[in-house]
């Protein structure tokens, strides 16, 4: 976005008729800065406070000159020392219209209503402030009081139909439907036979969006919903949106009762687009034959008489034909059709049915295609021979059967070994074999066929990242970047907000800080066991690990930390729009806008970051644990250690130097490496501040994470908050789930004795348990020879998932050895890939 700045528009008149010198020279570096000539501003800043350091307005007004002169740390000085002088809010109009101006150039929206409202309640007639405040406060989501300020500001600017279109939707947020009808309804009164040709699409949203607005306040009633077809009728002509308002005049036919009208529409919308599930399905609903089988087969039937080219009336009676002959026929007219087209797509079109009907299609499918297959001849239809074979190797992958599909798809390749989609897909099949160098090394040979492919080029990136070979995928997706004098593309995909390489990219080295990290304690363990000569030997190998683990860990977590900023970037963002989309006339887009971004950190790409965040935040709160309970005063010995490593920090400090350029993420960035990121005192405070809190501030019940929240309150040690969230989530999966009974294993270890939490929080924690899980036997806890595995083994079918949930938490209840045994056994049972994550990353 665009550097946001505004004047202070208001000619400076609110400072008292008896003006001083001083307060006539920052009028004049008033104006200067309005003509974004900061540095002559600054200079005449300077000249009045040498001689009066105390002028509040020219500290505010030099705060937000450095603002724009990137000197944001001194700005905040300058700023708060005017702050410090102003009682409460009472101070010039300019001075508090300075600061309103401030505090939302550096993002602090709350403040700069309060200075902005400060300005107009201290004798400001600059009327046009209202409209900043309406933007900042649809920004705050404060819609009472934006429905105040907006209609302020349309009683003094009721020329634009901007100010009528905001005011509406301010009524519409705050469901006053009925008000926001009427006002708009008056404009187009005012303006009818007015409009010229260059309003007519904003016209044509405001009549869309008002319709909106009478449907959302008919509700069921029938006289009001007449009302909204009957506006409908009305607007038609001027309406560009033809399918929205016809969904939205079957919508009012369906609640009304009157479904032969509604399937009258959406045959019309059928016929503007036949290739829009949706709308089969709800003429489906509009004729109520879903559970008619028969009449629905013959519906289709007749659908793909007259639109023998889309896809709906082929596919839709496929998820529903019960009789495996006639399934059997449909399916192979389906597939063999588009194999014969030699359509690449073939198998990702019928997934779904593999997803929804299981086993039935599946065995259906490989028959049907494979005898097609046994019919072709290599040489006399090589587009179709290619394509089978393809279909067939993702068919076989879909099943787990890696050996047939990795057949195929070498059959594939030998036959066409100049077509990319085969490289991939043989990656795919390799990476679920467990082999991720082999499966990266596939895909790039897949790459060089055709170099100028930027989703190729990307696919190769992301399986040399799935690989740990980063500095390979670095490489590679910098020939699509532009690097400048950069060293390669990374500062340009953080540029680009890239979620997909920056998140992948964090998992990598994650992944590799946990395999540097077991190699060091396993080299620490070693140690024990060894000769001085032979440690002597080994302290390299061990201060290289030890310099791997760090920065390794300091770059995944800086990788993950960069998420946040792009989604807090988003919602930022969103400020423009407040009052962009009211001038451009595009309300129902901004409504929409509005609802995606009361959701935004509930998005899969910032959740990502979010668990894989918590897995370093939490650690690092672990070790920080332990290290509380083990610390002691150092020997001598140690000090001379600690001088030692000094000057190896000096050594590996040069090497991080000229690494820099090769990870650096940001310009002018200071904590390259994640170090301070790292070494933050309060893991869980950063965690929750960065990731949590906004995450929590929008999810609902459904998208929460109840054992996050779990983990993340058991190290806060509240242990009655992780008793609520096991009972939340024993609520939406059941209290026989597996999981249930591992987080009442670990609540419950967290109530020993020697747990060092209040006993006020272990009482309360042992009687949520008794009043929640009456059948577990609580009164086994305090036998050492109780074998709570077994137990659990006993009573809950335990999964992978819900054993490494346990196996994480390292409780002393249940024994380790024990529990990392059960997981590998449970192991067998899952494909080769998911066995090495597990065996390399969790265990």
């Amino acid at each position: 976005m665009s550097r946001r700045k505004a004047a202070v528009g208001q000619k400076p008149v609110a400072l008292g008729s008896g003006r001083s010198k001083d307060d006539n020279n920052m009028l004049e570096a008033l104006k200067l800065y309005e003509n974004k000539s900061y540095k002559k501003s600054l200079k005449i800043l300077d000249g009045i406070l040498k001689k009066n350091s105390t002028h509040v307005e020219s500290l505010a007004l030099k705060g937000l000159n450095l603002v724009f002169t990137e000197q944001k740390q001194d700005a905040e000085l300058y700023v708060k020392k005017a702050v410090s002088r102003i009682t409460g809010t009472l101070a010039s109009p300019i001075c508090c219209h300075i600061l309103g101006i401030y505090y939302r150039q550096v993002k602090q929206y709350a403040n700069s209503i309060t200075w902005f409202q400060a300005s107009l309640d201290n004798g400001s007639t600059n009327k046009q402030i209202y409209r900043d405040i309406s933007s900042l406060q649809s920004q705050e989501r404060d819609y009472t009081n934006l429905l105040v300020s907006r209609k302020v500001y349309w009683e003094t600017f009721m020329g634009y139909r901007a100010n009528w279109t905001a005011l509406a939707i301010a009524y519409d947020l705050n469901s006053q439907y009925s008000e926001a009808v009427n006002l708009l309804s008056r404009f187009e009164e005012l303006a009818k036979g007015k409009l010229t040709e260059t309003e007519a699409y904003e016209h044509n949203e405001c009549l869309m969006y008002k319709n909106d607005l009478m449907y959302k306040a008919a509700g069921d009633d029938e006289q009001h919903l007449k009302a909204v077809l009957n506006n409908l009728d009305k607007i038609e002509p001027d309406v560009f949106d033809k399918y929205g308002w016809l969904e939205r005049r079957a919508a009012v036919y369906m609640k009304l009762g009157s479904s032969k009208e509604a399937a009258k529409v959406y045959r019309t919308l059928i016929k503007r687009n036949p290739d829009n599930f949706n709308y089969y399905k709800l003429l489906e609903i509009s004729l109520d034959i879903q559970s008619n089988n028969r009449i629905r087969k013959a519906l289709y039937e007749k659908l793909e008489t007259f639109y023998p080219r889309a896809e709906p009336p082929k596919f839709i009676p496929l998820t529903f034909i019960k009789d495996e002959t006639e399934l059997e026929k449909k399916l192979n007219h389906y597939i063999v059709s588009q194999l014969k087209r030699g359509v690449p797509a073939t198998f990702c079109n019928v997934i779904p049915l593999y997803k929804q009907r299981g086993e039935v299609i599946s065995s259906i499918a490989e028959k049907i295609v494979l005898e097609y297959y046994n019919t072709l001849d290599d040489k006399e239809f090589p587009i179709q021979y290619v394509w089978t074979v393809y279909y067939l190797a993702q068919h076989y992958l879909f099943l787990k059967d890696f050996k047939k599909a990795k057949d195929y798809i070498e059959k594939a390749i030998e036959h066409t070994p100049t077509l990319v989609e085969l490289y991939i897909l043989n990656g795919r099949i390799l990476k679920h074999l467990g082999l991720l160098e082999e499966a990266a090394w596939t895909v790039e040979k897949g790459r060089t066929l055709d170099l100028q492919d930027r989703f190729i080029n990307t696919k190769s990136v992301e399986y040399f990242l799935g690989a740990n070979m980063i500095d390979k995928a670095v490489q590679l997706v910098s020939l699509f970047t532009k690097n400048d004098n950069d060293a390669n593309g990374v500062k340009d995909l953080h540029l680009m907000e890239a979620s997909w390489f920056i998140i992948k990219q964090a998992e990598a080295y994650y992944r590799l800080y946990v395999e540097h990290s077991k190699k060091l304690q396993s080299l620490k363990n070693e140690q024990t066991s060894i000769s001085e000569e032979e440690r002597e030997n080994k302290t390299a190998e061990l201060k290289e690990l030890e310099y791997q683990t760090e920065k390794c860990r300091g770059l995944a977590l800086k990788r993950f930390m960069a998420i946040p900023k792009i989604y807090k970037q988003f919602d930022d963002d969103k400020l423009d729009f407040h009052s962009y989309c009211m001038r451009k006339g595009t309300p129902r887009a901004y409504v929409e806008m509005l609802q995606w971004g009361d959701r935004i950190f509930c998005k899969p790409m910032f959740v990502r970051a979010m668990l894989g965040a918590a897995k370093i935040y939490f650690s690092m709160q672990d070790e920080l644990d332990l290290t509380e309970q083990f610390t002691s005063e150092q020997t001598n010995a140690a000090k001379k250690a600690n001088k030692k490593a000094r000057k190896e920090a000096l050594a590996f400090n040069k090497r991080k130097e000229a690494e820099k350029k090769q990870v650096l993420a940001y310009a002018d960035d200071e904590d390259v490496f994640g170090e301070t990121l790292v070494a933050v005192k309060s893991p869980l405070e950063a965690f929750y501040t960065e990731f949590y809190k906004p995450f929590l501030n929008q999810a609902d019940d459904n998208d929460k994470y109840h054992l996050l929240e779990f983990q993340y309150q058991a190290r806060t040690g509240k242990l009655a908050l992780s008793l609520g969230a096991l009972t939340k989530y024993a609520k939406f999966h059941g209290k026989s789930s597996p999981m249930v009974g591992c987080m009442i294993l670990i609540l419950l270890d967290m109530t020993r004795e020697s747990a060092p939490y209040e006993d006020i929080a272990k009482k309360v924690a042992i009687k949520g348990i008794e009043t929640e899980f009456k059948k577990f036997p609580l009164e086994k806890f305090s036998d050492d020879s109780f074998n709570w595995l077994e137990y659990l083994t006993s009573n809950y079918k335990v999964n992978l998932r819900s054993l490494l949930f346990l196996y994480q938490a390292n409780i002393s209840i249940v024994p380790q050895d024990k529990l990392k045994e059960l997981i590998i056994e449970s192991l067998s049972n899952v494909e080769p890939f998911i066995q090495n994550s597990i065996l390399q990353y969790e265990l």
